[in-house]
């Protein structure tokens, strides 16, 4: 897929065509950057599933402007998904701030950071209220305490890891439809 403004219109709008093709395109370069980093087919999976997540979020934002290629964005943002996972994972302590950080790629982005993060924040903690208890409790010790999918499990009574991402996946979608009525 060529269009780059095709495809920051479909992932704005949700249009399941341009999420299949942007997934057919470009989950190969994510598994194989996860894979090749110490991570699994799922790791990939749930990475770019994050990163999908955080471009609906930019793409939104009314002063986003990409300034790179879609691929190079999309690619900073999975490697920085995946560096705070394997941060999270050697046991090196992440603020709770710090979340945000993983979309941040520096000079390549022209956004007035500190302002589109506190509308973020805003926006998030606003559609947060909306989502019932276990969904909130799974994005924020998922994102933000950076528990495992199966520590997550343990804590909340799920019966395995895969269940966790299930609900996970439920709860993003809902908070989208939040975020985007």
């Amino acid at each position: 897929m060529k269009n780059e403004n095709h495809i920051i219109t479909g992932i704005k709008s949700g249009d399941s065509e341009v999420l299949k093709s942007v997934y057919s395109d470009y989950f190969g370069m994510v598994r194989n950057l996860v894979i090749k980093n110490s991570g699994s087919e799922l790791d990939a999976e749930d990475v770019f599933q994050d990163a999908l997540v955080i471009l609906f979020k930019k793409f939104n934002h009314s002063e986003f402007r990409l300034t790179v290629k879609f691929k190079t964005f999309l690619y900073s943002v999975c490697r920085n998904i995946w560096l705070t996972e394997l941060k999270v994972r050697s046991g090196k302590s992440i603020k709770l701030k710090d979340y945000e950080k993983h979309i941040d790629i520096g000079h390549e982005l022209a956004l007035n950071w500190k302002k589109t993060q506190e509308e973020t924040i805003q926006r998030m903690e606003n559609a947060m209220k909306y989502l019932g208890d276990k969904c909130q409790q799974i994005l924020l010790m998922f994102y933000y305490q950076k528990h495992s999918m199966q520590q997550i499990a343990t804590a909340l009574d799920y019966a395995d890891a895969d269940s966790v991402k299930t609900q996970k996946y439920k709860c993003i979608r809902q908070l989208k439809r939040s975020l985007n009525p």
